[in-house]
């Protein structure tokens, strides 16, 4: 019993600690710099993302900052992002959730709130 409690106590001392690197949301529309929007702005969880996936699944460096290309591999270039045929959609959000088997993960309403 004290070996089940040690192990729980680790797993939630390192997810509080995963859970602290970078910040809790990202408003995508400033990051990718989309001043006008025609969809919601997504609000990304990226404490949420942090609970299920490594830094590097993301980013090209475990310390976060540049961001991968899920579809391509090397740095992410999103260009600009216009409608649903942008590259953040093709490139980098719709391949991951293709490949976690995301529940509606392709539906605008997923991340679109």
């Amino acid at each position: 019993m004290k070996k089940l409690f040690i192990l729980l106590a680790l797993i939630v001392f390192s997810s509080i600690v995963i859970a602290g690197q970078g910040p809790e949301v990202i408003d995508l529309s400033k990051k990718f710099n989309v001043p006008k929007t025609t969809k919601k702005v997504v609000k990304f969880p990226h404490w949420f993302h942090q609970t299920k996936n490594q830094c590097t699944e993301c980013h090209l460096d475990a310390n976060g900052g540049k961001l991968k290309n899920i579809k391509k591999g090397g740095e992410f270039n999103p260009g600009v992002v216009k409608g649903t045929g942008n590259k953040v959609h093709k490139e980098f959000c719709w391949p991951c959730h293709k490949a976690k088997k995301v529940p509606r993960g392709k539906s605008c309403n997923k991340c679109h709130k």
